[in-house]
């Protein structure tokens, strides 16, 4: 299994951000890769993105799962990566439209990357406030970015909403999101367009 280069290279982007290029260098260099960046359009294989992430928890004293549930927040709340947020924004006007676009992102971001094959998701209604969320056939800890990513969605919205890791069976991982109240907080502000106005 190969994953795009682009999440490696917003996976670094990440980690120079937030810990600094010499904490990048010094994983990089336990790595012994021969290089100390990714393409972007190059592809990579799953086993590498697991030794990476090893690696990085390694150094940072930081549990794999917490990195990686940072890791899909930073996707989200990183002005430098705005892109991924109005991707996924563009689902909804409210979050529990966007839990439903979920099923759609995989097509979404082909349209913009088409070789960009991100998880199949699947979304399940177990009542009108409470869903479970199913990354299907993925590698172990995707759900943790994912994770990330809907925690700093209901922010986004400005939602308030409980969710959680249930784990992995066999090749999918599972979250939970109960909606505890829609308009909890204000919400950051989303236009259609980048730069434009409402």
């Amino acid at each position: 299994m190969t994953i795009h280069g682009l999440i490696f290279w917003c996976f670094e982007g990440f980690l120079i951000f937030t810990y600094g290029i010499g904490r990048w260098r010094s994983i990089m260099g336990e790595l012994e890769l021969g290089y100390d960046s990714f393409e972007p359009l190059f592809r990579y294989d799953v086993d590498l993105a697991n030794r990476l992430v090893t690696e990085a928890a390694r150094q940072l004293d930081k549990p794999s799962d917490m990195l990686l549930e940072d890791f899909g927040t930073f996707l989200v709340t990183d002005e430098r990566v705005e892109r991924v947020r109005r991707l996924l924004r563009f689902g909804g006007v409210d979050y529990t439209d966007f839990l439903h676009s979920l099923e759609d992102l995989r097509g979404r971001a082909q349209l913009a990357v088409p070789e960009l094959d991100l998880p199949v998701i699947q979304l399940d209604a177990v009542s009108a406030d409470e869903f479970q969320i199913t990354c299907c056939s993925v590698a172990p800890g995707v759900g943790f970015i994912l994770l990330g990513v809907l925690r700093a969605l209901a922010d986004d919205y400005g939602a308030l909403a409980f969710l959680e890791h249930l784990g992995r069976d066999g090749q999918d991982e599972s979250i939970s999101v109960r909606l505890l109240e829609m308009r909890h907080g204000t919400g950051r502000a989303f236009h259609l367009a980048a730069g434009g106005a409402s």
